[in-house]
């Protein structure tokens, strides 16, 4: 009997693409534009958990994540069974950071399948283990759009640190604090266009306001210092998104898909530049609170931009 020689997890990648056909990042993850055998395992075995949808083997590359479980002479059923929830749980985690960390590095939408358990043996012979899985950043529809994702090289260095912050902030378990937002953020890759700047404004909510007073006015002015270029610009960007959200949401606005095609991708850009300069004031040990009371007192005081 032959033994498999590798174990690990892999993830389809779609409207994705590369400079290099095998990327190697930090904490052991590649990405890789194709594997022999793999295309045709992945029709055969997991068509069917996509239902109507585009064929699962026309991914444009796969991401691996390491097998990091250690069950060898553990011979408890319930202690193995525990290994094996807290690896799932794991690489859950790690692909949604990394995902994460993509999606903030640059405009893109890529999009992600199944999270499947696999091995390959000596002989090159495929084994999808019986976990696969649907995360918070897979999604089942919609594989090919645009714009695609493209990942250069000079965005290595900027994924792999955003991966290391968000681990590092889940491990000092502060990552809850922006929880919302970073599921948010990942929602509104997907679905109609008002879902999407619906999801991207419960995002800016749950990393600016504090409370229900002002929300328009003062969201806006929070996003812009925040940010600190072109503060009036993102003021009435941001003025503009939120009436087309609360019209939305509220039924009296008849939806004008030009008018959110144009807005709504500048309110993923500054909520890509927000999140990123959150993240940087938690590792620095600040709270949600105390960032906006900074951004109130920079604008209430001089005028200055956020440092």
């Amino acid at each position: 009997m032959q033994v498999p020689i590798a174990r690990f997890w892999l993830c389809p990648l779609y409207s994705f693409a590369s400079y290099s056909e095998n990327v190697a990042l930090d904490e052991g993850i590649r990405i890789k534009s194709d594997l022999p055998g793999l295309r045709d395992y992945i029709r055969e075995r997991s068509h069917g958990r996509y239902g109507r949808c585009d064929d699962p083997s026309t991914y444009n590359a796969v991401l691996l994540l390491p097998y990091r479980a250690e069950d060898k002479g553990v011979s408890d059923p319930a202690e193995r069974m525990q290994i094996g929830f807290e690896e799932n749980d794991r690489a859950r985690d790690l692909l949604f950071g990394l995902v994460t960390a993509l999606r903030l590095c640059h405009e893109g939408k890529i999009t992600m399948g199944l999270l499947i358990f696999s091995s390959i043996n000596h002989d090159s012979k495929w084994s999808i283990g019986g976990t696969m899985v649907w995360t918070p950043v897979s999604q089942r529809d919609s594989f090919h759009q645009d714009p695609k994702y493209v990942l250069q090289q000079a965005d290595v260095p900027q994924v792999n640190k955003l991966v290391g912050n968000l681990a590092e902030l889940r491990k000092l378990e502060k990552l809850e604090a922006i929880n919302i937002a970073l599921r948010r953020f990942n929602s509104a890759y997907h679905g109609y266009i008002e879902d999407r700047l619906i999801d991207q404004m419960i995002a800016f909510e749950s990393l600016f306001l504090g409370d229900v007073q002002e929300l328009t006015y003062k969201l806006a002015l929070r996003v812009a210092f925040l940010l600190g270029k072109r503060k009036k610009t993102i003021f009435d960007d941001m003025k503009k998104a939120y009436k087309y959200r609360s019209g939305i949401v509220h039924g009296n606005m008849e939806v004008d898909c030009a008018r959110l095609k144009e807005i709504t991708p500048k309110s993923e850009e500054y909520l890509r530049q927000s999140i990123k300069k959150f993240l940087i004031l938690l590792s620095k040990g600040m709270s949600l609170k105390q960032i906006r009371d900074k951004l109130d007192k920079n604008i209430l005081t001089n005028g200055r931009t956020f440092k």
